[in-house]
């Protein structure tokens, strides 16, 4: 799903106006996406309840439009009015006087209790600092422990640059129009936005594919497209041998992780080469479908390679300098499609540009701190321009680039981005990383594409970490809570 700018939402607005949907249609269609919404968080709380503040645009316009969905589905809506009605024009004037069954107030008031806050005051048009009466608006509902449903964009959003200009709406759902813009994902909105719902309200197909961006959401329907239904005939040997080279002493939970996360994903066969010293315990904890081999490095032959269809390495290997002398061999040796992570990917240090060697076949998974290491920059640098050196390092190595954290960002070697849209601040704790890996090799070893298998990758890890949290809760849920989510989050795509 592309990403827009706010010039061209303003564009494709405009067409789809001329070509002969009006504007007081889309603005219903809005309407009706952000109330269905709201209606969601009031069931949760057997209420009807709900609250709408609305200034005098097209944000307005749609809470207007959302007010009356709600009333007529048997809500209790109140929208709070932060402009004279002789203010009120266009669209949002239609809109506004078609309301029944709504009570109105107007700003300043002390808003009355409710079940759930809908945010329309400021859209994609801000410029500038957000002035009064909209910041105290803002400040006020950010001190309710109450869900905050946002209308396109959290009021006090740049629409661009994610930045907040002044104060902002933290949003728990924002219901954006037509199609993402891009500041909603932009990492300095990460804890603004909340889930992003994308309502289709009618922009024309034709019009939409002729927009030129290089950034996109990664949304389900994306990935439904990639995942090919299983033949009834099928057998092991259809769904690849996966080879997982990880562990060391101190380290014997990464290599169990990312095996059995990789078993969950589908691949026909697992084999786990983990170091002698520690072969024991890590057989000892490794799920029965996953075959643990006692192995050295100097084993990792060309012909002993030549079994596996894919190859996942780097969790818990360490840093002693024969482990990254050997990894390295093993990266640049071609020798199966792979991808690489945590410990290995300090290997990788010593020379990016070499990488090409590879031929694309390659995914590596860093957060910050790694991606760090392999470009010369601090963790802190690395978050403040992921997009830009998640991009760069793509295009230079030549190999499909998973910058993992809020947003997890995928880079393939022309330069184009896909934003994650899955996942939560429960995945935040170790081992999430090593499950990653595995599902990625898994889906290589399957015979996805290095680019296919970290887009597939890191959505559904995402999404089993968001049923993960439904069922367990952000606080308390573990990877091996994520792990046996993956059917779930198989199931949901099918």
């Amino acid at each position: 799903m592309k990403a827009v700018t706010t010039e061209q939402i303003r564009q494709l607005d405009q067409r789809t106006i001329a070509a002969g949907t009006s504007g007081e249609e889309l603005m219903e269609r809005a309407g009706y996406a952000v109330a269905k919404a709201a209606v969601e968080f009031l069931k949760r709380h057997d209420s009807r309840s709900a609250l709408l503040f609305a200034g005098k645009g097209n944000n307005g316009g749609d809470a207007f439009a959302a007010a009356r969905h709600l009333a007529a589905a048997g809500c209790e809506p109140t929208v709070v009015l932060f402009c004279r009605r002789d203010e009120l024009h266009g669209d949002a004037l239609t809109h506004f006087q078609r309301m029944v069954g709504v009570r109105i107030a107007e700003w300043p008031c002390e808003p009355e209790a409710a079940s759930v806050i809908v945010d329309g005051l400021l859209g994609t048009g801000l410029q500038g600092d957000v002035r009064e009466p909209y910041a105290a608006a803002i400040k006020l509902l950010n001190t309710r422990k109450i869900p905050i449903v946002a209308i396109d964009i959290p009021s006090g959003l740049d629409s661009d640059t994610g930045e907040v200009r002044g104060v902002c709406v933290r949003a728990d759902v924002t219901v954006t129009m037509g199609l993402p813009k891009i500041g909603l994902l932009k990492p300095a909105a990460t804890d603004f936005v909340g889930r992003i719902e994308v309502a289709d309200i009618g922009f024309s197909r034709e019009f939409v594919d002729e927009i030129q961006t290089d950034i996109e959401l990664l949304t389900a329907s994306d990935v439904s497209a990639l995942l090919p239904p299983r033949r009834p005939s099928a057998h092991k040997g259809d769904f690849g041998h996966l080879l997982v080279v990880a562990g060391s002493e101190g380290y014997t939970g990464a290599p169990v992780i990312c095996a059995h996360a990789a078993a969950r994903t589908g691949v026909g066969l697992v084999t786990l080469a983990t170091p002698r010293e520690i072969y024991q315990i890590v057989a000892s904890s490794c799920p029965p479908e996953v075959m643990p081999r006692p192995i050295a490095f100097d084993e990792l032959t060309p012909n002993y390679l030549s079994r596996f269809d894919a190859i996942a390495i780097g969790p818990g290997l360490g840093q002693k300098p024969e482990v990254q002398k050997a990894v390295w061999k093993l990266v640049t040796s071609g020798a199966a499609p792979m991808v690489v992570d945590a410990d290995a990917l300090n290997a990788l240090a010593q020379g990016v540009a070499a990488l090409k060697k590879v031929n694309g076949r390659m995914v590596v998974t860093p957060h910050p701190g790694e991606m760090g290491r392999l470009v010369g920059k601090s963790a802190k640098e690395i978050q403040s321009q992921r997009w830009e050196i998640a991009r760069g390092f793509a295009q230079e190595s030549g190999v499909v680039t998973v910058l993992k954290g809020a947003g997890t960002v995928v880079a393939d070697p022309t330069g184009k981005l896909w934003i994650n849209s899955t996942g939560n601040a429960g995945m935040a704790k170790g081992g999430m990383g090593d499950a990653l890996t595995g599902i990625i090799g898994a889906l290589l070893a399957q015979g996805f594409s290095p680019f296919d298998s970290a887009r597939v990758g890191v959505f559904v890890h995402g999404l089993a970490g968001d049923f993960a949290a439904e069922e367990r809760g952000e606080r308390a849920m573990l990877v091996s809570d994520l792990i046996l989510s993956l059917g779930t989050a198989f199931d949901a795509l099918d």
